[in-house]
């Protein structure tokens, strides 16, 4: 998975445990990913739960798991990456914990 170089404190700190990617995303549970921030790799992260949510249903939990504090500040990086959205746009949520010395299932850049 992929992140901006400014999300890579908020990674390393595991203070950033999820994100949401536009659209429906073929992760599953258990699944071992790549963790690149900036073009750096910061680990291998264990997929804990995939959700599909419309941005309707994303509440204060999901946005406190993005490591952020407000919706609508997570809805402001959203659209720096996607562009403009509505209440019922599709997000694929992938909950994940970094893990340090494991093996990539699968080296996933998505």
């Amino acid at each position: 998975m992929n992140f901006r170089k400014k999300y890579k404190s908020l990674l390393k700190k595991k203070k950033k445990v999820a994100t949401l990617r536009m659209g429906i995303k073929e992760y599953e549970k258990d699944e071992m990913v790549k963790v690149v921030a900036g073009g750096e790799e910061i680990g291998i992260a264990r997929v804990l739960d995939v959700r599909i949510l419309r941005w309707n249903d994303i509440d204060k939990n999901d946005v406190r798991m993005e490591g952020l504090k407000r919706k609508r500040d997570l809805e402001k990086e959203l659209k720096k990456i996607y562009g403009e959205f509505d209440d019922d746009t599709i997000f694929t949520q992938i909950v994940f914990d970094i893990v340090e010395g494991s093996k990539c299932s699968k080296d996933r850049k998505k």
